[in-house]
């Protein structure tokens, strides 16, 4: 009586009386169908078209079996559609967030802006006390300890020094040295009160 071989690559009848080690040839690895290809995994062949993946030949020798052949297991599975969901779920997990109207935006900055004010107000500054306890004046110039119970006038340079090439002075009275020491002479040229250094 004939039974029908199960393994992939033979699927012929054979009677069991003539079975052996060599009686049938088939493929023991997965059939392969991934995006256009085709093939077994176990004899390395690709090709493209269905014909000739039927004509791959058996690359193994054994004997045939009527019981459901598992080596081989499923079909090769293909990644592309693997990779495809992968890409989905990446995007999902990294959505750009949405765009916001630049009207917002500068909204929020203000509102910010307003905040980090507010704060920066409730700060109490404290004026600088020196270990004699006087005041240290901040004017350019000037930079004289002082006593703030004194009406003491201020004369201090209210420009700003400019050193360009060799020249040295100050942008409010124009005197222009070259020597260091000069330019630490150039007198004042205007007077007023006294502003404490502040912490």
């Amino acid at each position: 009586m004939e039974t029908k071989c199960k393994r992939n690559g033979c699927k012929k009848p054979y009677n069991e009386n003539q079975n052996n080690d060599q009686a049938c040839k088939h493929h023991p690895g997965k059939p392969i169908f991934s995006d256009l290809k085709k093939g077994w995994t176990c004899c390395n062949k690709i090709v493209y078209d269905w014909d000739e993946f039927m004509k791959i030949e058996p690359c193994a020798l054994g004997r045939h079996t009527n019981v459901e052949v598992t080596e081989g297991g499923e079909f090769y599975q293909s990644k592309t559609v693997q990779n495809a969901q992968k890409g989905i779920d990446n995007f999902a997990n990294n959505a750009p967030q949405p765009v916001r109207k630049i009207d917002d935006y500068n909204k929020e900055e203000a509102e910010k802006k307003k905040l980090q004010e507010q704060q920066q107000a409730k700060v109490e500054k404290q004026i600088f006390v020196t270990p004699t306890g006087k005041y240290k004046c901040t004017n350019k110039g000037c930079l004289k300890e002082y006593d703030p119970k004194e009406n003491s006038e201020c004369f201090y340079h209210p420009g700003e020094p400019c050193f360009h090439d060799l020249k040295k002075f100050w942008t409010c009275c124009k005197v222009e040295k070259y020597d260091w020491d000069e330019f630490m002479k150039i007198p004042t040229c205007a007077k007023g009160s006294h502003t404490p250094k502040v912490v």
